[in-house]
């Protein structure tokens, strides 16, 4: 049964172990329902959670400023302590003197006063006499009349002077009000005649200048302020100055409801760039995940010469570009690596048939042997037969355990100095049992590299193994070491064999290429040496190679290899 791979599964809740899905939370069924009820990508969501965020803390530091009335408090005591300041100055000249010379309290004359200076100000102002009794109130223009408080009516019900925004927002601003404002004391007034008992009034009878903040019945602000009217340092009376109530409150509020009206339209904005930047980002994303998803479903061949092709968006120069350049890299590269392991597998299995097919007929003629020397014979090919096919197997394994350790393993310094000087030493009883010489010649200066020293070591031995073989007797193997000025490490092994002919100084290094010399008994080697020492060079950002030493331009003396290694 087919199993699905397209992005919808992705979405289905998870799998289990036996493949089928198992049935998701209802966390994760919530989840899934609000994603699905939300017309947005994850992506967009978050850019316009993380812009609401930065627009939220800042209306938030603005409203914070704004509810602050305090500073808006401070102006008007500041204003209304320049009113009083005057209009007690107007009101403590009118003061008549008695017999005595001293100034007294005239509430007609201060009356008159009062409403010609305190009218213009529109500040609700009252005097005092030295008794704290009530005399005179701007608010009824009489020393006898009642003060009335006027408000201009509502709108008729089911009407509203306000637009549906205005009217959220000024819900807002009195919740917030009622959470951060301090509880003030409620507003009392002062009847004509009466006596005041505000405390702003008291301290003003006693010569200082105070001021009071107090909540009317309405939950409006209203600011007083009192200070002593004087003449000839003698305290004359109380001059009152009040802000209507809600005066401060709509300053207020028309602040802060800009503020929230320009938060809502910049929000509203911010949303739409929010989406259309995401779309930008994700749209091209949503592209290379598809062409991804698609390159990795449920073909035979993943990388097929039918795949999607990955977008080629190198040319946005920025950082989705340099994504699809990756992937389209990354995607050569896996289909250069699935060729690769194609050819490998396709090579191992044309070496193993060879010798299955020796093994297989070596057995099945076995029952036609009659005589003891046929059965040895027979015997020996398949022994030899199995032996090669263990060569074969285990050469294979390692060579494709090689990549994975080269990238696993951690690169160390490593000296080619001592390194060679121990492999020579090593091959000296070898070479002295086949009559051939080796020698060293190293540079007066230690030499070393950064890599993987037992993997340096497999290539260097291969090398030299490979010279000796086809050394002939009474021949000279030479190992040189030197590094070029400014230049990479050199490494190289030169015997006087017949050399190699000039078609095959590259074919030598593929895998399974065997040229052996003379006398040598056929399937001693898989052919994997020098293809692993290419491979393990290469993978230290070096090069191999192989030339001819020439005597004359016709005649061959013998082979070099040479390993490049950067210093």
């Amino acid at each position: 049964m087919a199993h699905r791979t397209d992005a919808s599964a992705l979405d289905d809740g998870p799998v289990g172990l036996d493949g089928r899905a198992r049935p998701s939370s209802p966390r994760a069924r919530i989840v899934k329902g609000l994603r699905q009820s939300i017309p947005l990508s994850s992506l967009e969501r978050r850019i316009i959670f993380f812009n609401m965020i930065g627009l939220a803390v800042l209306v938030a530091g603005i409203t914070y400023l704004t509810n602050n009335k305090r500073s808006l408090i401070d102006l008007y005591v500041e204003a209304l302590r320049k009113q009083g300041e005057i209009i007690a100055i107007g009101i403590a000249e009118t003061a008549a003197t008695d017999f005595r010379g001293q100034p007294t309290y005239d509430p007609i004359k201060s009356s008159l006063t009062l409403a010609r200076l305190g009218q213009p100000t529109g500040v609700r102002i009252r005097l005092y006499d030295r008794g704290l009794r009530l005399t005179a109130d701007t608010s009824s223009l009489s020393a006898t009349g009642i003060p009335i408080e006027s408000r201009p009516l509502g709108p008729p019900p089911g009407k509203t002077s306000q637009s549906i925004l205005g009217s959220a927002i000024e819900t807002f601003l009195s919740r917030v009000d009622a959470f951060v404002e301090p509880d003030y004391e409620t507003y009392i007034e002062v009847p004509t005649a009466g006596i005041s008992q505000d405390e702003e009034v008291l301290r003003a009878a006693q010569g200082q200048i105070a001021h009071a903040v107090r909540k009317n019945s309405e939950g409006e602000i209203i600011v007083s302020l009192a200070m002593p009217v004087t003449r000839l340092k003698a305290i004359l009376g109380v001059l009152q100055l009040s802000t209507a109530g809600g005066e401060i409150d709509a300053v207020a509020d028309q602040e802060r409801a800009a503020v929230l009206q320009i938060f809502v339209l910049a929000a509203m904005a911010s949303i739409l760039v929010s989406v259309l930047l995401a779309q930008i980002i994700a749209q091209p994303i949503r592209e290379l995940a598809r062409a991804a998803l698609g390159s990795s479903g449920t073909q035979s061949r993943v990388l097929g010469p039918d795949r999607p092709a990955i977008p080629d968006m190198t040319a946005r120069m920025d950082e989705i570009g340099d994504l699809s350049g990756a992937l389209i890299r990354m995607t050569n590269a896996l289909s250069h690596r699935i060729d690769a392991i194609e050819s490998f597998a396709a090579d191992v299995a044309h070496e193993i048939k060879n010798p299955l097919t020796s093994l297989r007929s070596a057995v099945e003629t076995m029952e036609y042997a009659r005589t003891p020397e046929q059965q040895r014979r027979l015997l020996d090919v398949i022994e030899s037969d199995v032996k090669r096919l263990d060569r074969l197997v285990t050469d294979i394994s390692n060579a494709s355990r090689l990549d994975a350790e080269l990238v696993r393993e951690r690169m160390e310094t490593v000296s080619l100095t001592a390194l060679v000087h121990t492999l020579v030493d090593m091959f000296e009883a070898q070479a002295a049992e086949r009559n051939v010489s080796i020698r060293a010649i190293l540079s007066e200066q230690p030499v070393t590299v950064l890599g993987l020293e037992s993997r340096l070591a497999q290539v260097i031995t291969n090398v030299i193994a490979n010279a000796m073989s086809f050394s002939p007797d009474h021949s000279q193997i030479i190992v040189r070491l030197r590094r070029e000025p400014d230049g990479p490490v050199r490494v190289s092994v030169e015997d006087e064999g017949p050399g190699i002919p000039p078609e095959n100084l590259t074919s030598i290094f593929e895998r399974f290429y065997t040229e052996r010399p003379d006398g040598e008994a056929f399937g001693t080697h898989s052919g994997l040496g020098l293809s692993i020492s290419r491979q393990i060079i290469e993978a230290h950002g070096g090069r191999i190679w192989a030339e001819n030493v020439f005597e004359d331009r016709d005649q061959r003396k013998g082979a070099r290899f040479v390993i490049e290694l950067p210093a």
